[in-house]
């Protein structure tokens, strides 16, 4: 028998490959077919990090009016609003779902940037479409929370969704049971499990005790994982929550993994049915402190208070400035991760017009901060990337502020406190998310003269508004920063956590 060629081997090889692709087709097809079709429909994936079975809807059916509305005993919380159980006809329906940003915080919802996006919708589609949108923000709500009233809200028909999450991670103490990375078994059983063919097979047959172990939490670890509260229980909602922030609390190790789970989810749960927009948060840079700073506890008593010696000197008014720029370095040598020093060396290198270093400097001082209020880049870089991955519109609120900042470092011009915007900021929000709805179509492209009309909407609803609720806003602004300061008054019973297991 003669040698085989190397055209032999290569239709030898082709061969075997379409043979493969052959045997693959149909299992491939299938798996489309389903994913269009959205079969089967399975309930959610729990969330394997903390226990949420305590979370109630957002939305209850009103008898009377036969309306669906956020009760009153949410209104702690979240503001009044209400929706027609069956969409009308030629209605556009909106929901803006996060945190206190998107409540509109520390005013409320009537100049948030959900309603100056419902009066740039409006005037970009006309009269003969109705636009509401439906503000879910709610205070200090977290992304695990969200998640349960994204899930609940895909039952409404929306037509959009635009979610503003990522500052309120840190809020709620919880425990996470034996967390680590899951291994590349883990991810390919993940990844296998997700395949529709294999969803519709698991319909029938059931779930394998082995993948079932491998893609959930096991009953033990159910039993000790931490149970959230109905509603958020905020550690600075307590006198002394600022105490209990430490640095080196081995629970803020899992967070971005858990946020950028909650997010995953999120984006699944939209995939197909309905346009999602999403929104890398900013927050206050130049112009807000660390919330708390510590040193740094692993480090020696002696290295403790050398950095305590040169830190003192570094923010003595009586030390010449170069004494204390050589203090500020040599105290970030022994502790290059202070909140604070970071945030002093923003300053001085603002001073000497540095601003680039000046911006990181600044950056790294949120990113240290013992209490965690504003969203930490681990947490802003996870929403850039899920929304390039899967093809989302991403508002890049960090960005579009910077640019129209002083030095290209966000403060006071934007924001009223460390992250909420001020009316311009919201303003501004409300109308990046209406380019974004033309750009990626998910509105028709309107008239030349729609900004004429949106400015008619717009003068029509500020001047609706009274004083007195621009005077609550700054009441609320006041209450707030005391909040931030650990100051607030409740006290809790018996000095427990809000979560046990």
């Amino acid at each position: 028998m003669g040698r085989k060629t190397r055209s032999d081997r290569k239709y030898g090889w082709r061969s075997r490959t379409l043979a493969i692709f052959m045997g693959l087709f149909p299992f491939l097809a299938l798996e489309i077919l389903l994913r269009a079709a959205g079969i089967p429909t399975l309930k959610p994936p729990a969330d394997p990090f903390v226990d949420l079975h305590n979370l109630r809807p957002l939305f209850s059916l009103n008898p009377t009016s036969r309306k669906l509305e956020i009760s009153q005993e949410r209104m702690q919380l979240f503001r009044p609003a209400e929706l027609d159980a069956t969409k009308p006809p030629s209605t556009f329906r909106v929901f803006a779902l996060g945190g206190s940003t998107t409540q509109g915080e520390p005013y409320s919802t009537e100049t948030a940037f959900p309603e100056f996006l419902r009066l740039n919708l409006q005037a970009a589609v006309g009269s003969d479409i109705k636009v509401e949108v439906i503000n879910c923000g709610g205070l200090s709500y977290a992304s695990y929370r969200v998640l349960a009233i994204l899930r609940e809200i895909l039952n409404y028909d929306p037509d959009l969704i635009v979610l503003y999450t990522g500052h309120n991670e840190f809020l709620e103490h919880r425990t996470y049971v034996d967390f680590r990375e899951p291994t590349l078994k883990n991810r390919l059983i993940s990844q296998l499990v997700n395949l529709r063919t294999v969803q519709l097979a698991r319909s029938f047959v059931g779930t394998p005790q082995s993948v079932r172990s491998e893609s959930r939490p096991s009953g033990e670890e159910q039993q000790q994982q931490t149970r959230l509260k109905s509603e958020v229980d905020a550690l600075l909602d307590y006198q002394g929550g600022l105490a209990d922030y430490q640095r080196g609390d081995a629970w803020f190790e899992p967070i971005p993994a858990h946020f950028r789970w909650n997010l995953e989810q999120m984006i699944v749960a939209c995939r197909a049915k309905v346009p999602l927009i999403l929104i890398k948060p900013v927050a206050n840079l130049l112009d807000c402190p660390p919330m708390k700073y510590e040193v740094d506890p692993k480090l020696s008593t002696d290295e403790q208070q050398a950095f305590e010696n040169h830190w003192a000197l570094a923010r003595d008014p009586a030390t010449d400035a170069e004494s204390r720029a050589q203090n500020l370095e040599l105290a970030l040598t022994i502790d290059p991760e202070h909140a604070g020093a970071n945030y002093l060396l923003g300053m001085q290198q603002a001073d000497a017009d540095q601003w680039e270093q000046a911006r990181e400097s600044f950056r790294r001082a949120k990113d240290f901060d013992v209490c965690p209020l504003r969203a930490p880049t681990s947490i802003a870089e996870s929403i850039t990337e899920l929304a390039e991955k899967n093809g989302l519109p991403l508002l890049d609120a960090e960005a579009l502020f910077s640019d129209r900042s002083e030095h290209g470092i966000v403060g006071n011009r934007w924001l009223v406190d460390h992250i909420h915007p001020n009316l311009d900021g919201h303003l501004l929000l409300g109308e990046e998310i209406a380019q974004l709805c033309i750009k990626h179509a998910i509105i028709a492209e309107p008239a030349e003269d729609w900004e004429t009309r949106r400015a008619a909407l717009y003068e029509a609803h500020l001047r609706s508004l009274s004083e007195a609720y621009f005077q609550r806003g700054k009441q609320r602004l006041a209450g707030l920063l005391l909040w931030t300061q650990g100051r607030a008054k409740k006290i809790r019973e018996h000095q427990e956590h809000q979560s046990t297991p």
